[in-house]
């Protein structure tokens, strides 16, 4: 990531992608940084027979053709949202590693949930797994109809390296947003069922003892950004399902690409994949960089 870099969105001409440059412009705005409105025109496959050169180039020549039609519609979009500057482009590769070269170069890159061409399955598929695990940008991926402007910044924390990543990251998004941060924390891993039996005394001191471990790793960006309002959330839920709950009514959930303890594979594993189907409102995925 450079120091003037853009934020980058890809699009496809679905619909989905389109709910994702206008959050793209919306945050390139906030954030005072030009838009990148990237298409990916993937190899075609090589077809046989006597034909197949000229079939190869009329199908390079139409996906090239289309792509170039999502961006310029994109960018009309981009400017009908925000006052931001818009720049657009097509590459051509494989789409999992052209948004890896993309994200290089890129303050954050932005996905719809779905998407169609180059970028089909972006989230649900290999493409959208490998740009979050390899990316060296965050990932926004953004859901149909969660474009939303009230509502807290919900962040994942469970005290890793790349939760202290996604921790700061949520931070800056609470203050570009003029919004609130809510730091979700699921201590011990462990659900409400393990501790019948024991007396209330002992949860209540794992409950303690975490908001103390939280509120110190908070203390430092609460100095830098004294203008965002915390609020600590501690939970036994199982995380994908209490942050599942916490985005209906948030503008953004941020979550780490590796954890552990109740945020284990919060990004690569099953909790993530759950997350990000599940998440009614934009979820930010933080590469530990």
């Amino acid at each position: 990531m450079t120091v003037h870099s853009a934020v980058s969105v890809a699009v496809d001409g679905s619909d989905q992608a389109l709910e994702a440059v206008q959050w793209a412009a919306a945050a390139a705005q906030r954030l005072q940084r030009r838009l990148d409105v990237v298409s990916v025109v993937p190899p075609v496959a090589m077809p046989f027979g006597p034909l197949s050169l000229q079939s190869d180039e009329d199908a390079m020549l139409a996906a090239r053709q289309k792509a170039e039609t999502a961006v310029s519609v994109a960018a009309q979009v981009a400017v009908r949202t925000a006052n931001v500057p818009v720049e657009t482009r097509v590459i051509e590769g494989k789409p999992a590693l052209a948004l890896r070269a993309v994200s290089t170069r890129a303050h954050m890159l932005v996905v719809g949930r779905r998407g169609l061409g180059g970028v089909r399955g972006l989230l649900l598929g290999s493409v959208s797994t490998d740009v979050a695990a390899h990316g060296d940008c965050p990932t926004v991926v953004v859901p149909a109809g969660g474009d939303r402007t009230t509502g807290p910044v919900v962040v994942g924390f469970d005290g890793s390296p790349s939760a202290d990543a996604a921790l700061e990251r949520a931070f800056d998004a609470a203050s570009t947003m003029k919004t609130s941060l809510t730091v979700v924390h699921g201590y011990g891993g462990f659900t409400d069922e393990v501790f019948h039996g024991y007396s209330g005394q002992v949860l209540e001191n794992l409950r303690g003892n975490a908001e103390i471990a939280v509120a110190t790793r908070i203390a430092g960006h609460s100095e830098r950004l004294p203008d965002v309002e915390v609020t600590i959330d501690l939970t036994t839920e199982p995380p994908a399902e209490h942050l599942s709950v916490l985005s209906e009514t948030a503008q953004l959930v941020v979550v780490g690409t590796r954890g552990r303890g109740g945020f284990r594979g919060l990004t690569l594993g099953s909790t993530s994949q759950a997350l990000l189907h599940v998440a009614q409102s934009p979820v930010m995925v933080v590469q530990n960089r």
